[in-house]
């Protein structure tokens, strides 16, 4: 994919930062727990000879989650920062459900039935650019990044007429991009302050008896974290 490529290319270019910036790195462990609230909209396509329908479910909710960062920061030009860090990430509430509506008819009716995303964990990097502050010494930046994260997929639909029952579920890894800002305050352990906005965009398709169906999930939301580290 071509945004893991580039977050991998810019993570390499500032390893390669100069020697005389990298004798004055500031290398930090953080533990962040986050709190979350996201949003999933799950589609599902049927397509046949007929023509094809489909039906879009949405729910949202809070997400917790845990964080570890190792990364780096080195002065460029004055009190301007760049780095990067390395992320995993464990989901502490790891499912999100709803339920698809009937649409369309004929053979390539979309049957009701229940989906399901469930988070596990996930591994990432991002880039950093920050800046020192004159209040008590603490560190604005931004970073953007992307994680790979592993999931549970499922979409269900049971027919009203008959009660046949299509359960397709997939486990695959969904890859999240984020932005956000964040404040590091130094008290007797620095305290990490951050705020995050992610999305991701997963699908796939299965063939059942000439019938195509199409499953697309889009996650987003907003996070904060706080949490403690070294220096």
């Amino acid at each position: 994919m071509q945004q893991p490529l580039a977050v991998g290319l810019a993570f390499c270019a500032c390893l390669s930062a100069p020697a005389a910036s990298l004798a004055q790195t500031t290398i930090y462990i953080r533990v962040l727990p986050e709190l979350a609230l996201i949003s999933v909209a799950h589609t599902k396509q049927v397509t046949s000879s007929a023509g094809s329908s489909s039906s879009t479910s949405s729910s949202a909710g809070p997400e917790a989650a845990a964080n570890f960062y190792v990364g780096f920061l080195s002065p460029v030009s004055g009190d301007w920062l760049i780095g990067g860090e390395f992320r995993g990430a464990i989901s502490l509430r790891p499912t999100i459900e709803g339920e698809v509506s009937t649409a369309g008819s004929g053979t390539h009716a979309v049957w009701p039935g229940p989906w399901e995303l469930d988070n596990r964990v996930g591994v990432g990097g991002n880039i950093l650019v920050g800046r020192n502050l004159e209040f008590r010494n603490s560190r604005a930046y931004f970073f953007a990044g992307v994680s790979r994260w592993t999931s549970d997929f499922r979409s269900a639909g049971r027919d009203p007429a008959s009660g046949e029952e299509i359960d397709d579920r997939q486990k695959t890894g969904r890859w999240p991009l984020t932005t956000g800002i964040g404040l590091t305050l130094p008290f007797v352990r620095p305290t990490d302050i951050r705020l995050r906005y992610f999305r991701s965009v997963t699908g796939w398709s299965v063939n059942h008896d000439g019938l195509e169906f199409d499953y697309t999930f889009i996650a987003s939301g907003l996070a904060l974290s706080v949490g403690v580290g070294t220096r």
